[in-house]
């Protein structure tokens, strides 16, 4: 039995066999053919033996209705809003956790009551049952009457950082400790309102990847450089483009820490890449093409280079668009080059290349 089912299965092995288990999600895949992949079928056979409890990093925003068990973390303070009709509601916020993760619980109007009263307080244990929806922070689970319901169990929260191996698209509430790869630029930009903001997106790593961390305004003046170790606290992530990023928002934490963080950059050999996937190479510039100007779909100039470059396994091309084109005027034929963070793609009659967009990075050195 795969990891995928068996997580699943786990939760009610005391009632079928794991072989009986496996017939059932087959036929439940058969029955119901493409609309319903082997995970989504697992669930819905643990389902029929009753009610299925949930550890917290398997919640997802599609999952729909979930049963789980938590430990209070943190409330919110009970607010008020307008609705349209011109009466009032209300809503809070509850932080649940297990030894796998947390996610946020919401409370609506009469069922804030136990919130306002300190009836809920921090350390307490619930069984919770709501249906999950992606949020602004992540994950969120929406609770009906009755869906709280307090237990006695014995939960260790989990207390130590995440890993960025460990960060999936929709959670909330992460905290890591990372390396500074790239510290990113300061950028401006205008809000719907006609207000201007700031804005920078930072690269970290540890030993297990690297991640993309977005900083907003007063955060993104802070004097970050490459090898500073950060901490962030109660961030967000979010896939952006197929990739998985993290937010710092309005209630993040991002300070220097003097924590070690090993990082190490994972280089390709030529020879592996493949179309498809993300990679960092290097190697030697072994070719150097024309710049070439393009008319983007909303009229804007764009502009692009192809250069090659070789290691001890290959040679392939690599188109630089826009920004990164400037380089072209200071690389000679045989400059070191480092690439980190471009996209592998069947390029012109098929030919593979490399694609430096904007979060790539781009660092050479003269020929010796």
């Amino acid at each position: 039995m795969d990891q995928e089912i068996g997580e699943i299965y786990d939760q009610i092995s005391g009632q079928i066999s794991p072989e009986e288990f496996e017939v059932r999600v087959e036929e439940k895949v058969s029955l119901m053919g493409e609309l319903c992949d082997r995970r989504t079928a697992a669930m819905l056979v643990a389902r029929e033996f009753g009610e299925m409890e949930l550890k917290i990093d398997r919640i997802r925003p599609e999952t729909g209705k979930v049963t789980f068990l938590g430990k209070v973390l943190s409330l919110s303070m009970v607010h008020e809003f307008p609705r349209s009709d011109g009466s009032f509601g209300r809503v809070a916020n509850l932080s649940i956790g297990d030894e796998t993760g947390t996610v946020r619980i919401v409370l609506w109007d009469d069922l804030v009551e136990p919130v306002a009263k300190g009836e809920i307080t921090v350390g307490e244990t619930f069984r919770v049952r709501g249906f999950t929806r992606e949020g602004y922070f992540g994950t969120e689970v929406t609770v009906d009457r009755g869906g709280l319901e307090e237990v006695e169990a014995d939960i260790e929260t989990r207390v130590q950082p995440h890993k960025i191996s460990e960060i999936r698209a929709d959670m909330g509430e992460i905290t890591i400790i990372a390396q500074v790869i790239d510290p990113g630029e300061i950028r401006q930009f205008v809000r719907r309102d006609g207000t201007a903001g700031l804005v920078r997106s930072v690269t970290l790593g540890d030993d297990t990847g690297k991640i993309r961390l977005t900083l907003w305004n007063e955060m993104a003046e802070m004097e970050i450089e490459a090898g500073d170790t950060l901490e962030v606290g109660n961030a967000l992530s979010r896939e952006r483009y197929g990739q998985v990023e993290i937010q710092a928002g309005g209630y993040s934490t991002v300070r220097k820490s003097e924590v070690a963080v090993d990082y190490q950059e994972k280089i390709t050999p030529v020879s592996e890449v493949e179309a498809g996937s993300t990679y960092s190479i290097s190697g030697f510039v072994t070719g150097l093409g024309d710049v070439r100007e393009f008319q983007r779909d909303d009229g804007t100039i764009g502009r692009v280079a192809n250069i090659y470059v070789s290691d001890d396994t290959g040679r392939v091309r690599v188109a630089l668009w826009n920004d990164h084109v400037n380089l072209i005027e200071k690389i000679d034929l045989g400059s070191r080059i480092d690439i980190s963070d471009c996209l592998a793609r069947s390029g012109w009659n098929g030919e593979l290349e490399l694609s430096c967009g904007w979060r790539s990075r781009v660092t050479f050195a003269p020929p010796e």
